[in-house]
């Protein structure tokens, strides 16, 4: 079988595709926008692909003898690549004592849980990327965590020092 799971911006981006299976097997994939592959790896083998657009994919991995069973799995990359991707904060406008400006980074229409790390935690949802505004009253080091709810896959965190 296949599996399919998100490629962060950090790992280059795109698919991870996961063909399942046990021992060494030489195999074409075709990936189903033209573009394929020709591997000899041990199973399971997983590799990324950058997919041109959104979209419907038809994935297929035919083996070579003496492995057996063709492999397809439908892919809508939309639905792969929504979720979280990152988190960043900078401060706003009027500086950071007046507020940070947090960029929850990611595609999709998405429910986010943003913890700002000081005890206040926002749920956040539409589109991302998205953007919050906050202020943090005390000095100190703060531990940020986004956390994408399902369907949407993905959790980010980053660590900040106010200095004021």
């Amino acid at each position: 079988r296949i599996e399919f799971a998100p490629a962060t911006i950090e790992e280059g981006g795109g698919v991870f595709i996961t063909l399942v299976g046990t021992g060494r097997c030489s195999y074409t994939i075709d990936f189903g926008d033209g573009a394929t592959d020709k591997r000899s790896a041990e199973l399971p083998d997983r590799l990324r692909h950058v997919f041109a657009g959104d979209g419907e994919y038809l994935v297929v991995a035919t083996p070579e003898a003496p492995c057996e069973g063709v492999a397809r799995a439908k892919l809508d990359v939309r639905a792969v690549n929504r979720g979280v991707w990152g988190l960043a904060a900078e401060a706003g406008p009027d500086g950071p004592e007046a507020g940070m400006v947090v960029t929850i980074n990611g595609r999709g229409e998405c429910v986010v849980s943003l913890d700002f790390g000081d005890g206040t935690i926002e749920k956040v949802s539409g589109t991302l990327p998205q953007t919050r505004n906050h202020r943090y009253e005390r000095m100190g080091v703060y531990e940020l965590k986004a956390t994408a709810e399902a369907p949407c896959r993905g959790e980010a965190g980053l660590r900040l020092e106010i200095k004021k």
